[in-house]
């Protein structure tokens, strides 16, 4: 039996690889457009695996080679591999109006406001038309929408443009001034170990929102700057609803990943990236 220790090896991890795949969670580990190699290695896991099993290739175990159950062991102890929404908090983010500056060089606040106000007061917020905001943030181009519109200067042009999003609270103190909170997802690149949040700055205000809790909410972008003359966008909100995270996609990509990958969704703002 130990010379086919090896073979129920990789033969347990193509079953393995399979059930994840069989019960879509394969998107919980891997971006989109990395999945093709994982289901290509298991069909080749299989066939090595029996290979091994049915053959008479000698094997010379020992027992250090249990260690190899151990990567079967923390798949099957992962569940379904999505992160908890306060894993955020202690990951990389895409928010990044850092406030830190040098004592002598901070400006009063009030008289800052007085030579340019925070942000453009919103009088009549009936007017806005939420039936169909400028930026209908869709997980097609969530991650490429919200690196643009929280790190571009160009961004600025889409000042006063209306904008409806989902996604969870985050409260990264570090790298948001005080009275502004994150709204967003665990943008992926290749799989889940790089995942970081991505997301949108909102003014907390008097909102009744807690961290880690989803919400949709509806609102238009307004200008400010951190202490050091940075100004970046945030969305003041208008509405705003508490959503059920079971039914919403965790994990958002790049835009390529998904449908035809042609990014039509994000195309038709024409973003300015230089």
């Amino acid at each position: 039996m130990k010379n086919k220790y090896l073979g129920i090896i990789c033969i347990l991890f193509s079953g393995i690889i399979f059930y994840v795949w069989f019960t879509n969670s394969l998107k919980n580990f891997l971006a989109p457009n990395m999945q093709i190699y994982l289901k290509i290695s298991a069909f080749a896991l299989l066939v090595i695996g029996f290979t091994i099993f049915f053959s008479k290739f000698h094997y010379n175990f020992k027992i250090v080679d249990i260690v190899l159950f151990l990567p079967l062991i923390v798949l099957i102890t992962a569940g379904d591999g999505r992160l908890s929404t306060s894993f955020a908090s202690n990951r990389s983010s895409n928010i990044s109006v850092k406030k830190v500056v040098k004592e002598e060089n901070k400006v009063d606040e009030k008289s800052r406001e007085q030579k340019e106000p925070v942000s453009k007061s919103i009088e009549k917020e009936d007017e806005y038309d939420f039936s169909n905001p400028f930026f209908d943030i869709k997980d097609e181009n969530y991650q490429d929408l919200a690196n643009y519109l929280t790190f571009n200067k160009n961004a600025l042009e889409f000042l006063d443009k209306t904008i409806r999003v989902r996604g969870f609270i985050s409260n990264q103190s570090e790298y948001l001034p005080e009275g502004y909170v994150g709204i967003g997802k665990y943008g992926v690149t290749c799989c889940t170990a790089d995942a970081g949040f991505t997301g949108f700055i909102i003014k907390k205000e008097d909102l009744n929102i807690e961290e880690n809790k989803w919400y949709e909410i509806e609102g238009v972008f307004e200008k400010a700057n951190t202490l050091v003359e940075e100004d970046f966008l945030y969305i003041k909100v208008i509405n705003i609803k508490e959503i059920d995270s079971s039914s919403e996609e965790q994990y958002v990509y790049a835009c390529y990943t998904y449908g035809d990958g042609r990014c039509e969704s994000v195309k038709k703002y024409n973003l300015k990236y230089r």
